[in-house]
């Protein structure tokens, strides 16, 4: 006897599995034709019993009864199984979501920004909705896994994510935005984290602009260690943030330390 689709869903689920591969459905039923499965998991999925993570990838998500009105179990349950196993490429979880696992972000995220090496169009699994920005070098990059009873995922160290905020402030929001992320970030930083992620991303004006804000929110320890790594390089002058006109008649100051030019009304710029 052929076993229904909805009992074999049960069996995973009863198992632990709620990332379930087409190939594994179909060793559980053996003699269902391909149309009767595809009809059996259209079935499935409009009863939001399963959720399909993107379109290409026979890959399934069983939906457990306590997150049916999320409509997808939380990201630690199958984003790492997705990305890493079913896709077969790197990432890490940046950004402000990166931040709000280490409970530095004052606002609500409403999407999770994950760093691929490659271009990838958003997808939405249930109530989530999964961003990807592509960052070079992704493999040399320091993460750590974040961990919940649900599962856990690659996230950016504290240090990487100040860096990746930095450097994309446009995108979350400007760096005022930014600005208030790194206050509350700064407590899970070390001077070593601060090394590890310079050797990382070897870029001298992010560098730059990340000591100016560390001495603008006056963390000695933290500001001398980008100066020691920054010590008998080249340095440029450059802008704290990426929409400043250096042409406009405005108010700048120079952080002479850094050689970052920023609005004169920025705390702690010193000239």
């Amino acid at each position: 006897m052929i076993p229904h689709l909805a009992s074999v869903l049960d069996a995973f689920e009863r198992s632990g599995k709620l990332n379930v591969r087409a190939d594994e459905i179909r060793g559980a039923m053996p003699g269902v034709s391909p149309e009767g499965l595809r009809k059996a998991l259209y079935r499935q999925q409009t009863r939001g019993r399963i959720v399909r993570l993107s379109r290409g990838a026979e890959h399934w998500l069983i939906v457990p009864l306590q997150h049916a009105i999320a409509g997808a179990p939380p990201l630690e349950a199958w984003l790492d199984h997705y990305l890493r196993k079913t896709l077969e490429t790197p990432y890490y979880v940046g950004l402000l979501s990166a931040a709000e696992t280490y409970g530095a972000s004052p606002y609500a995220v409403m999407v999770t920004q994950v760093m691929v090496p490659h271009k990838r169009r958003p997808i939405t699994v249930g109530r989530h909705e999964v961003v990807f920005h592509t960052r070079a070098g992704l493999e040399q990059m320091p993460t750590r896994w974040h961990e919940s009873a649900d599962g856990r995922f690659r996230v950016s160290t504290p240090e990487l994510t100040a860096l990746d905020l930095i450097q994309r402030e446009v995108i979350v929001g400007g760096i005022d935005r930014v600005q208030q992320v790194l206050r509350a970030l700064w407590v899970h930083c070390t001077p070593a984290g601060f090394a590890q992620a310079l050797d990382a991303v070897q870029t001298l004006p992010l560098a730059q602009r990340l000591g100016a804000c560390l001495a603008m929110d006056n963390q000695p320890e933290l500001t001398a260690s980008v100066q020691h790594w920054l010590h008998g390089k080249p340095l440029r002058l450059v802008s704290l943030e990426s929409d400043i006109d250096p042409d406009e008649h405005a108010p700048f100051s120079i952080n002479t330390d850094f050689k970052v030019r920023m609005l004169a009304n920025r705390a702690g710029a010193n000239t």
